[in-house]
């Protein structure tokens, strides 16, 4: 038995809620590609593995996903 971690983002993802991808057609308003999502962001791996693929861990020692960064600047 293995223990997972998982970084969720505390501006898009406050709750720490964990919705897994479905397959559906793209539409204009959500996120690209053919396995989408709520919008809720969530890192399946360590913190270095999650600042290493793009979150900020601030200060506070919140964790930001790379889209809410990118949306905040």
């Amino acid at each position: 038995m293995s223990i997972r971690t998982f970084i969720f983002c505390d501006i898009c993802n406050p709750q720490g809620l964990r919705a897994i991808e479905f397959r559906r057609a793209p539409r204009s308003d959500e996120r690209t590609g053919r396995r989408i999502s709520d919008g809720r962001a969530w890192f399946d791996g360590e913190l270095k593995a999650a600042v290493e693929a793009g979150w900020l861990l601030t200060r506070e020692g919140q964790h930001i996903c790379p889209v809410c960064q990118s949306a905040n600047r």
